[in-house]
């Protein structure tokens, strides 16, 4: 069989959804759908049960997982598996967003417009924070997708246009822009914003990547276990950070 393109996979998957049964209804989201299809061709080898767990894809070499979110939800399987099989954590980041808006009487679509916002590779600490006590481990590692992507959002809001607080309906991948492994601990320095030098305190790791301060405190604590970046003394009540030689 031939390997299809992004786009090409991205086509049949939402045409299927389409002609089944409509956009948004399915139980799998377009996202993971695709995704799946994407990675790999071979259904027989989708939603496959492994020691008391149904994974993604069970490839020959190893377990593919596609997360977007949760990955609390993943300790007790990355808990029994991990010693025995190499798991790879697809976490998919929006590159380019459009969002549109459903109308939930109607079923309209309508209002598309591009998002200012851009991606943030660090805003992954939150959901890696959950993992940390495996993100050591030597069959773990991540493939990070640039996808942009179509959000579609129901009017379904508390403001007088409907918009404000609403809720996401579906995320449409449209193409895939680039990727990016982290396979070692020296690959998580990839988080660490460009322009930092040492003596670097929080706000500056916040500052540089554009992220909040959660969002910041977080991703220096992985940093730190990882080995990429450690403490060095204090500037007032602040902490000032180096980088590990």
């Amino acid at each position: 069989m031939e390997e299809e393109s992004f786009e090409e996979v991205v086509k049949r998957v939402t045409g299927r959804c389409h002609e089944a049964e409509g956009i948004g209804t399915l139980k799998e989201k377009t996202l993971h759908a695709v995704l799946k299809a994407y990675l790999e061709p071979d259904t027989s080898r989708h939603e496959q049960k492994v020691d008391g767990f149904v994974v993604d894809i069970l490839e020959d070499d190893g377990i593919v997982e596609i997360q977007t979110r949760n990955f609390y939800g993943m300790k007790k399987k990355l808990g029994r598996l991990l010693d025995s099989h190499r798991i790879t954590i697809v976490y998919p980041i929006p590159n380019e967003k459009q969002i549109s808006w459903l109308d939930p009487k109607s079923g309209e679509i309508t209002g598309s417009r591009r998002s200012p916002k851009k991606p943030h590779p660090q805003e992954m600490a939150h959901e890696l924070i959950h993992i940390l006590p495996y993100l050591n481990h030597p069959n773990l590692s991540f493939r990070i997708m640039y996808i942009d992507v179509e959000d579609i959002k129901l009017l379904n809001g508390w403001d007088e246009t409907k918009k404000k607080g609403a809720e996401r309906y579906e995320r449409i991948p449209k193409r895939l822009v680039s990727e990016k492994y982290i396979r070692s601990r020296e690959d998580y320095s990839y988080f660490v914003p460009e322009g930092l030098t040492d003596g670097f305190t929080q706000k500056d790791f916040k500052k540089s990547a554009k992220i909040t301060t959660s969002c910041a405190q977080r991703m220096l604590y992985i940093l730190m276990k990882q080995g990429i970046v450690e403490r060095t003394g204090r500037k007032g009540r602040a902490y000032i950070y180096s980088f590990c030689a």
